[in-house]
């Protein structure tokens, strides 16, 4: 594998997280040249840094700056010295799917700029309890979000240098869905996506996450899909779209109803009957 494809992963962390080793430990498993960043407040950086040698451990941007924030000071950190771009937050941990997709990917004479596979949700005890509802066609992606449909989950996503570059980092104002603006922006410039059927990611649901206040997600989903999305789209066209990812999904959805009963998946991944 080139050194040209080299992938820059971002781990922001409090440095408090129990998995933060699972995470840590699935990055070095990956089949492919990275560089892994790891993003955490000042008094943590030493004590990371120590425990990690072979990451490379920067300041966050403060409470103010959250997650995102944390992300951009990575980024910031090292502006060269990799083509491909993922971040895994301290809690979940990338399969060895995605070191697989990434290998088939860099093998393509024109790989497309962003990539996205299938993500499992799993417990706090690593089990997993199902599976997020994705859209294997990126061409559907605006008729789904126009309807309140998350058509994928940033966990296990790869972006190109040069896509990372022209979108200047998260926008912090989103508390909980700069990854949707990110990777939405990034489908607004016109950048390819290409969807791989392979589990690439874990996202671990636990009570009291961030991901728990749902209104917030919504709000921002809301906001951001009518900044980034504002053309009309045909009733008939939506309902296709619609109708398409149900049926496509099917078997995760009642996966979740065996596990969680009635539940959105919204309320899933805020962690509600994540013990059912």
């Amino acid at each position: 594998m080139s050194e040209s494809n080299r992938i820059l992963v971002i781990t922001p962390t409090l440095g408090e997280s129990e998995y933060l080793d699972e995470t840590i430990a699935s990055v070095v498993k990956l089949p492919v040249p990275t560089l892994h960043v790891i993003s955490t407040p000042q008094a943590r950086v030493a004590a990371l840094q120590a425990r990690y040698p072979w990451t490379k451990v920067v300041e966050d941007a403060g409470r103010e700056g959250a997650i995102y924030g944390a992300i951009n000071r990575g980024l910031a950190a090292v502006p060269d010295g990799w083509d491909w771009f993922t971040y895994i937050n301290d809690d979940d941990h990338l399969l060895p799917g995605f070191g697989e997709v990434a290998v088939a990917h860099f093998r393509r004479t024109r790989p497309e700029p962003v990539t996205y596979g299938d993500v499992d949700l799993v417990d706090e005890t690593g089990l997993v309890v199902g599976m997020v509802t994705t859209e294997r066609s990126p061409r559907w992606i605006p008729a789904l979000l126009k309807q309140g449909i998350s058509p994928l989950m940033q966990q296990g996503m790869l972006f190109h240098r040069d896509t990372v570059r022209r979108l200047r980092g998260f926008d912090t104002r989103y508390r909980l869905c700069a990854d949707l603006d990110f990777w939405l922006r990034a489908y607004d410039h016109g950048n390819a996506f290409r969807n791989y059927a392979t589990r690439v990611a874990a996202f671990r649901v636990r009570s009291g996450q961030l991901s728990g206040d749902t209104r917030l997600t919504m709000r921002e989903q809301d906001d951001i899909v009518a900044r980034h999305l504002p053309e009309h789209i045909p009733r008939p066209m939506l309902q296709l779209a619609r109708l398409k990812f149900r049926i496509a999904n099917l078997p995760r959805y009642l996966k979740r109803i065996r596990r969680h009963g009635f539940r959105t998946s919204y309320q899933v991944l805020a962690g509600e009957g994540a013990a059912a």
